[in-house]
């Protein structure tokens, strides 16, 4: 990693992800600071019923994903949108969770501007604070003109409904949260003008596809298709977008 880009190790023939000869490939970077509203925490587990951590944005945090280092476990995710004591699963396409030690653990209630909390799961399924487990934690606040994070209630049509952001997006995903749906991830660096069709999804090993479309707009984005996922009507979404330029207003396409 360095101060303008980062570098590629190439991986085995049998195993190459990042760097496969003719392969074409997308990245998505964000600048730590509270400035931009990123920041990313380690800490290492301890077992007890309820932690709370430290972070360094100064405001609320407004979407949280946490992901144990060294061992497999799940993407615990925390929206502001969803309720209290709700979850979400980066690496899943189920809906919104209701936390408990059985589940897994997460955010265990609303973040404040210094610290996040979290109740823990079982020795068995401890996603969040397992004893001598090490975790990273990567936490975005909402910042003006750059990014924003909220939800929006589908209407199942073609003609979808619009999302404002106040903002032209340059990068945008998806979630639905009252079902199941996968985490639909578009930016403008693949689909430069409207309609946009380029998709990739977290949850999820696929190939881009194409088979969806949104606009992307001066201030916002608008849904072009019905699929449940996305745009089922009165399903419930929640959605992350940043700015294609930082802290400046962009022309629509």
């Amino acid at each position: 990693m360095g101060s303008n880009g980062f570098t590629l190790t190439q991986g085995a023939s049998s195993i190459v992800t990042v760097n496969q000869n003719t392969a074409t490939y997308v990245a998505w970077c964000w600048d730590e600071s509270a400035t931009p509203g990123f920041d990313i925490v380690t800490y290492t587990g301890d077992g007890v019923t309820s932690r709370t951590v430290s972070h360094s944005l100064g405001v609320t945090p407004a979407f949280i994903v946490i992901k144990q280092r060294n061992s497999t476990s799940d993407w615990e995710a925390w929206h502001k949108s969803l309720g209290s004591g709700l979850g979400l699963r980066l690496n899943s396409t189920s809906g919104q969770i209701t936390l408990s030690s059985t589940s897994g653990g997460g955010i265990s209630s609303s973040p404040t501007s210094s610290v996040f909390s979290f109740t823990s799961g079982t020795a068995g399924v401890n996603n969040v604070n397992a004893n001598t487990a090490t975790y990273v934690a990567y936490l975005w606040s909402e910042v003006a003109g750059f990014s924003r994070f909220g939800s929006y209630t589908g209407n199942g049509s073609s003609d979808g409904p619009f999302v404002f952001c106040g903002f032209r997006p340059r990068w945008v995903m998806i979630k639905r949260t009252d079902s199941a749906g996968s985490w639909f991830m578009i930016d403008t660096a693949r689909g430069s003008y409207n309609v946009v069709n380029p998709y990739v999804m977290a949850n999820v090993s696929n190939a881009e596809a194409t088979d969806l479309s949104w606009d992307i707009l001066s201030n916002g984005f608008k849904l072009r298709s019905s699929y449940t996922d996305i745009n089922t009507s009165s399903g419930t979404y929640v959605f992350a977008a940043f700015s294609e330029s930082a802290f400046k207003y962009a022309l629509a396409r």
